[in-house]
């Protein structure tokens, strides 16, 4: 095929002349176009980035459960009446003197008042709502060596604006060596929980909420 020079105007494909004011028309909307393109690009980036926050936002109303201290449930061990002469697995009830209560009891309500927020998310009950009366029942479990000890605590509770169907008692706690206490189970199953040498020093009155 030839080159062939074809005049200023002309429609190379069908030999006609173009229109004067196309390719003027053409040059002043240019300008308008690339806006418009800009402004529908923004928008659909928008659009995209509010679908994707949606999905991996958290549910609405939901609020982050506190999670207890492990300072707080780890508080230093007690002195035991069996350090110079131990008899692996013997059962023991204990004695709590002066501030014991107080510091043993500081954790126990802290793990009462989370497992009751663990499982409906809300922002309450805390600590401080917590109260457990006296009667609490205190033991251990002699180990081979002092990490091993067990240490088992069951009372009643009363959470203020909790019932107690949603917190049922007793309440069975459990710590092992200087590891955190934790909150082993709650309702009468839970006493099936304890060793049965120091259940059966307790009395059945450990496990009753009577």
């Amino acid at each position: 095929m030839l080159d062939v020079e074809v005049p200023a105007g002309v429609d190379p494909a069908g030999g006609r002349a173009a229109r004067p004011g196309a390719a003027a028309w053409t040059q002043q909307q240019r300008p308008l176009l690339v806006a418009a393109s800009f402004v529908v690009a923004v928008v659909l980036g928008v659009v995209i980035g509010l679908v994707w926050a949606s999905d991996d936002s958290a549910t609405p109303g939901a609020v982050a459960v506190e999670q207890p201290d492990e300072a707080i449930l780890s508080p230093p061990l007690p002195s035991v009446p069996w350090e110079t002469s131990r008899v692996a697995g013997r059962a023991r009830t204990l004695a709590l003197k002066g501030n014991e209560p107080t510091t043993l009891r500081q954790p126990l309500m802290w793990l009462a008042a989370y497992e009751v927020r663990k499982k409906t998310g809300a922002a309450a009950p805390v600590a401080s709502d917590v109260t457990i009366p006296n009667g609490m029942f205190y033991g251990a479990v002699e180990g081979v060596d002092k990490e091993r000890d067990e240490f088992w605590a069951v009372g009643m509770t009363e959470i203020r604006g909790v019932a107690e169907t949603d917190a049922p008692d007793p309440h069975v706690w459990k710590r092992v060596g200087s590891a955190p206490w934790t909150l082993v189970g709650r309702g009468t199953a839970a006493c099936d929980l304890i060793p049965v040498d120091l259940k059966n020093i307790w009395g059945p009155s450990a496990c009753s909420s009577a």
